[in-house]
């Protein structure tokens, strides 16, 4: 075989290594898109005026607070920086009083769940749902 044609054959080892390059790119923007570093999540509470006895709130099985009595007053909101991005989103709003109670949860200044309700509201979504939207 001359010189010519031994250049001209295509070389595994250097296609293997270009789709690996590839593939490991992709894998790295994917991650970095969908949830590979800290996210901002909000949750706020507002009401039609009535009193708010509890807050609950929390990311997957943790439960990141609850605030009671004069630490629920509405206008209510609290941010934090969630890195696991497993399980759920949630807000839990009790109201004695019977009036209309809305939950917010925003991630990264992204409105991704609001419930308004009689008595108290609960909003909730899978994570990876509020990094779709």
């Amino acid at each position: 075989m001359n010189d010519i044609q031994s250049t001209r054959r295509p070389r595994p080892a250097l296609w293997l290594a270009v789709v690996a390059v590839i593939v490991v790119a992709a894998i790295a923007v994917f991650v970095l898109a969908r949830g590979g570093g800290p996210h901002t999540v909000t949750f706020e509470v507002t009401s039609s005026g009535e009193k708010i006895s509890t807050i609950t709130y929390g990311s997957g099985e943790q439960q990141l607070g609850k605030d009671v009595g004069a630490a629920a007053a509405a206008p209510w909101s609290k941010s934090y920086e969630v890195t696991d991005t497993s399980g759920k989103l949630w807000v839990h709003v009790l109201s004695p009083a019977g009036g209309a109670i809305t939950c917010t949860i925003w991630v990264d200044q992204k409105v991704v769940m609001e419930s308004t309700a009689l008595s108290g509201a609960t909003c909730e979504i899978p994570f990876d749902d509020a990094l779709d939207q």
